[in-house]
């Protein structure tokens, strides 16, 4: 049927693909988990709605819903496991080679958290959680392939956060050298995680197409494909319980955590950073935390904006709120009592935080507006009996996720052993690759393996050559995303790019400078401690107006079109930004409804190279959590069929969603980055959730005692169904 059609040109099945020996999508172990066998076309059986079986390639995209038709599948229906609870039971296997739908587990203990808890005075327990929720970038994925059949050569342009990890996907599952693709990304309308790591079909079947049938393949995701494949986000639950002493100080952590998956793959780690994150900030001395990760019928989970770190800071700072409420005690002053390490450099910088935001006045006022609203002394315009609510929340970057101090605490001797295998994997994360060169015209290149996708590297990584080299910063192009032209790279994702990728630029500006202060040394006699490098000539270093040759004398000297440097820099960890968050929001009981009247940020980003920049990563990581506190969720029904597949079912934050963000810098310069600056990225976001859940919670106690939404998202219908709840 297809093959009659004049828009046809080729088809492929996941048999097609073994008879092939196309290998199977590439994993990532980054942590010790059971390998989900699947290729990019199901092979026998699907396990998720969207899961691709076919791949047709036709002349008009306008002719692909027709061909779609033609297509035949036949389907024998097996049972569905739609939800963590149905996984638990294990009656079906998503995979029939596991024992058990548990891809991963770990478990941290030290002190005996269960026999504090049975003795201590104050006791709290709490079940909370984050939806399931999707990235939704502007730009869905997208790939062109076109292959060159005389070099034998994959021409390869993707939607991709890491070309060089694109390419080592397509290598390993295509089973060719990794030479043989030249990956370019070019400017992409945002990734959020879900453009990371994740190998996808698509552009493992554009190569395949393309060599096939000698011509250009591309093809672009519609919404609803990237609602139903893309990789997903949080979906993380866990069971808390807190205890203080009579002092209000934590004495035990007692946590039962479990994520749907979905059908797993090297990329569901989550929970790992999650775990590394609720641990963080606080001085906790007994600690008894178990993590389940269970495979379910839905699309993978991978890295969301703050990938597991918004689900840490979610469950420990909305556990601090309810035990600060139950002993009374104000929620700033209980976190500041509990901060370990009080006289260490990076508790002292949390502290700073919390008494920058106590000092501003923002917090004194935000309780005060609350208390007179909810007297009636304050006024809605629109009317209605609104409810009025403060939250705070508090972010320890000095976590260091991937430092070998984190990772090791608590280790069973199973995981030592597979942290050993997986520690190249690592130090790629904290290394980057930066190559910066100069012509004999005094324009400087930057190569960076970081990928910019919106967040203003270009402009960043030039403010930096041009610092390092005394160079107009108008002389200086970036250049990325490119394998021809940066061999080597990680890519932009975990808040890494300005610590790791800056700092690359800075040591390759660094030994860029020295080599030529060098050769201008020995060629004019002179001592190099006399020389300085400005604006693309030596000149004298007391008298910097004084030029005694320049650059281009160098270049033809040595007999070279340009001078360049090389840096493969790699830090001992990687570290993210710290902050504290202050929300006030006005709660319509009635509706169900919130708005944020009020939104402050105490932000340590370490170094800011550009204010502007980081300010609107802030702001945008600020607005993604208001999206997940208040409305984002993906539901599906008992077959795991996707409900909330278009922008019509699945809402994200509007300008009219979207408060003013006051921000106040309290940077401290990251020692471990030679350019002195912490991961920002996705800081807004990691504390947002907090901030926003604890407000509504303030507010929704004040309209009925003992009313409180844990789950996030805190929709509507949650909070009219919390306020009627007759069980508490």
């Amino acid at each position: 049927k297809l093959k009659s059609s004049p828009d046809f040109i080729a088809a492929l099945t996941g048999e097609d693909l073994v008879a092939k020996g196309v290998g199977k999508l590439r994993d990532m172990p980054i942590l010790p988990h059971k390998p989900a066998d699947r290729y990019q076309l199901a092979v026998g059986k699907t396990r998720f709605v969207g899961e691709a079986v076919a791949a047709i390639l036709v002349r008009r995209k306008n002719a692909v819903e027709d061909l779609i038709e033609k297509v035949e599948v036949e389907y024998e229906v097996l049972p569905a496991v739609s939800s963590i609870e149905e996984s638990k039971k294990g009656g079906v296997l998503i995979y029939e080679d596991w024992d058990n739908n548990i891809p991963s587990s770990q478990t941290k203990k030290r002190g005996d958290a269960e026999s504090v808890i049975a003795t201590e005075p104050h006791v709290i327990s709490a079940w909370e959680g984050i939806a399931r929720q999707e990235a939704v970038p502007m730009e869905p994925r997208s790939v062109l392939v076109e292959y060159d059949k005389a070099a034998d050569i994959y021409e390869v342009y993707a939607t991709t956060q890491s070309v060089h990890f694109l390419r080592q996907n397509l290598s390993s599952e295509l089973k060719i050298p990794e030479s043989k693709f030249h990956v370019k990304v070019m400017d992409m309308g945002g990734g959020f995680g879900s453009k990371g790591g994740h190998s996808y079909p698509e552009p493992v079947l554009a190569c395949l197409l393309s060599k096939l049938t000698g011509i250009p393949v591309k093809w672009t995701a519609t919404r609803s494909e990237e609602f139903v494949e893309s990789a997903a986000g949080r979906d993380e639950y866990c069971d808390v319980t807190l205890a203080c002493d009579k002092n209000g100080r934590i004495v035990a952590l007692k946590g039962r955590m479990e994520c749907d998956v979905g059908v797993s793959d090297g990329m569901s780690f989550m929970s790992f950073a999650t775990v590394a994150y609720m641990l963080g900030t606080y001085e906790i001395p007994n600690l008894d935390m178990n993590v389940q990760s269970y495979a379910t019928n839905k699309m993978p989970v991978g890295p969301l904006r703050g990938a597991g770190r918004p689900e840490g800071v979610y469950f420990i700072e909305r556990a601090m709120d309810i035990m600060a409420k139950k002993i009374g005690m104000d929620p700033l002053e209980f976190r500041r009592l509990n901060i370990a390490n009080p006289e260490s450099p990076d508790s002292l910088g949390y502290l700073n935080l919390l008494d920058t935001l106590m000092e501003s006045g923002h917090y004194k006022e935000a309780l005060r507006w609350r208390d007179e609203f909810n007297s009636g002394n304050v006024k809605e315009k629109d009317g209605g009996k609104l409810t009025a609510g403060v939250g705070i929340s508090l972010l320890g970057g000095s976590a260091e996720l991937f430092s070998m101090r984190t990772i090791l605490r608590g280790m069973s001797l199973r995981g030592f052993v597979g942290l050993i295998r997986m520690l190249p994997r690592f130090r790629s994360f904290m290394s980057e690759y930066g190559r910066v060169a100069i012509n004999k015209n005094g324009e400087v290149y930057v190569y960076t393996g970081s990928s910019s996708h919106g967040q203003g590297h270009e402009t960043a990584f030039a403010q930096l050559a041009s610092e390092e080299l005394g160079v107009p910063i108008d002389k200086v192009k970036v250049v990325w995303g490119d394998t021809d032209q940066v061999p080597r790279g990680v890519g932009t994702f975990g808040s890494r790019s300005g610590a790791a990728g800056g700092s690359a630029v800075v040591d390759a500006s660094r030994r860029l400078k020295s080599d030529i202060l060098k050769s201008a040394s020995k060629m004019l006699g002179m001592g190099r401690s006399s020389l300085d490098f400005r604006n693309g000539n030596i000149v004298e270093a007391n008298h910097p107006h004084k030029i005694l040759i320049e650059v281009r004398d160098i270049l033809e000297k040595r007999g070279r079109a340009e001078l360049s440097a090389t840096s493969k820099y790699t830090s001992r960890s990687a570290r993210d930004a710290s902050a504290a968050h202050l929300c006030a929001v006005t709660l319509d009981p009635e509706l169900g409804s919130v708005k944020i009247v009020k939104y402050v940020v105490i932000q340590d980003s370490g170094r800011i190279i550009n204010k502007t920049i980081v300010e609107g990563q802030l702001h945008g990581g600020v607005v993604h959590a208001i999206g997940g506190s208040l409305f984002e969720k993906l539901v599906y029904d008992d077959q795991g069929n996707l409900l909330t597949g278009t922008m019509m079912d699945y809402n994200i934050p509007s300008a009219l969603d979207s408060p003013n963000i006051e921000i106040i810098h309290k940077g401290t310069p990251y020692t471990a980055a030679l350019n002195g600056v912490k991961g920002v990225g996705e800081s807004g976001t990691m504390a947002g959730y907090a901030a926003v859940m604890n407000a509504i919670n303030d507010a929704l106690d004040r309209v009925r005692p003992g009313a409180h939404i844990d789950l996030a998202p805190a929709t509507p219908d949650a909070i009219i169904a919390a306020i009627a709840d007759d069980s508490r």
